[in-house]
């Protein structure tokens, strides 16, 4: 059995100004760097043995925070990104609220639906995270990992597991900015 901590990424910019960011590079706060401070500390005593991140600078500096103290290299997968949010990206929430209610319903309450000119399908999302977090799993059997990803895709991995159907997903919160799942894999 693998042990992996599954972490958000601190807060970034997108989340303070509200911007749509999911393979968007956004920088962290202040307040994210006092998250990956708290990050840090919460793992100073746990035994990681590899660490991974998405390959977004949002992630790599949040997983800098166990990283650096455990003298682990990073491992970047751009597979551990957030959901591509296509013609989405960058722009407002506040913007898509007005101009695309019916798409930002689905996107929160029934993402099978959604459908934007570049956005990534829940079914390919969950795909890609799922297949990831198995394949780093395979990779340090008996191990534990931390690796650090975004909120969305987090949610829908979660989502696919617990075999939640996409009208149901708002039953899954969003987890906080450095918020930690852990994941005991075993097989598949």
């Amino acid at each position: 059995m693998t042990n992996i901590y599954l972490i958000r990424h601190a807060e970034a910019e997108g989340n303070l100004y509200r911007r749509i960011h999911g393979w968007y590079d956004s920088l962290i706060t202040p307040r994210g760097w006092k998250q990956i401070e708290a990050l840090s500390k919460r793992f100073k005593d746990v035994h990681i043995d590899a660490v991974y991140s998405s390959d977004l600078m949002r992630t790599q500096m949040t997983a800098s925070s166990i990283f650096i103290p455990h003298g682990l290299p990073l491992h970047t997968m751009p597979e551990l990104r957030e959901v591509n949010m296509g013609a989405w990206e960058d722009i407002t929430w506040a913007e898509v609220e007005r101009d695309m209610p019916d798409q930002l319903e689905y996107f929160n309450f029934d993402p099978e639906k959604w459908s934007i000119e570049g956005g990534e399908e829940l079914p390919h999302l969950q795909k890609r995270i799922k297949s990831t977090v198995l394949e780093i799993a395979s990779r340090h059997e008996g191990q534990t990992v931390a690796a650090v990803s975004h909120g969305t895709a987090i949610r829908a991995l979660i989502a696919e597991v617990e075999n939640v159907p996409s009208r149901e997903i708002s039953s899954i919160p969003h987890c906080d900015n450095t918020g930690v799942t852990l994941l005991h894999v075993q097989g598949e």
